[in-house]
């Protein structure tokens, strides 16, 4: 204990302002310790957290790999044919502008005939239609340079096959596919065959 040396308030020690007069004191040190309230408690052992968090992400991980998500994510992305995209008209478009921009590549012309059931029709017509294209060609083997990139085309525009006319050697050359299941009118298609390769 001590007195205040302002005005000799008996104090006890561990007051940092007297109580009577208000001026500051100085604290003992052995109140100090109490001032600074209660020792730190030592610190939480993070480990056993950690290794139960890790086990935890594991185990997890594992049972999401056998789940529908896991497979999902092992399959990757769904691989979508471009051409699935395309409806017949637009495809039947695209083997023509395919024809017409490989006979320009080797400097020729074409003249297009399509049918349908051996009557006329032309590009517009709906169900399966042959094309017949009536050319000259400096080198008969350029046809597969003109026709490579188009038979692609041939079973999604419903052209079941195309025909080929060097007028120059008088050769023909056919190329065919398998033709696709024509939907009645209002109603799907049956079947749903598999798309057959083109053939020279």
């Amino acid at each position: 204990m001590h007195d205040c040396p302002t005005c000799r308030v008996p104090l006890h020690g561990h007051e940092e302002v007297c109580p009577s007069c208000g001026t500051r004191q100085r604290v003992s040190k052995s109140y100090s310790g109490l001032l600074k309230g209660q020792p730190k408690k030592p610190p939480v052992n993070m480990l056993p957290f950690v290794v139960a968090f890790f086990a935890l992400g594991v185990g997890g991980f594992v049972l999401m790999k056998s789940s529908w998500i896991g497979k999902l994510m092992a399959r990757g992305p769904v691989q979508v044919d471009p051409m699935d995209k395309l409806s017949w008209l637009e495809a039947r478009q695209m083997l023509y502008s395919k024809i017409d921009e490989g006979l320009k590549s080797v400097g020729s012309t074409g003249e297009y005939t399509w049918t349908s059931g051996g009557n006329p029709a032309d590009i517009n017509a709906p169900g399966p239609v042959e094309l017949n294209v009536k050319t000259e060609l400096a080198d008969p083997n350029s046809r597969r340079q003109i026709m490579d990139p188009a038979k692609e085309f041939m079973y999604k525009a419903q052209v079941p096959s195309v025909v080929m006319n060097d007028t120059k050697t008088n050769a023909t050359w056919t190329y065919s596919v398998q033709a696709p299941a024509v939907a009645p009118a209002g109603g799907a298609a049956g079947g749903g065959s598999e798309e057959a390769p083109p053939e020279e």
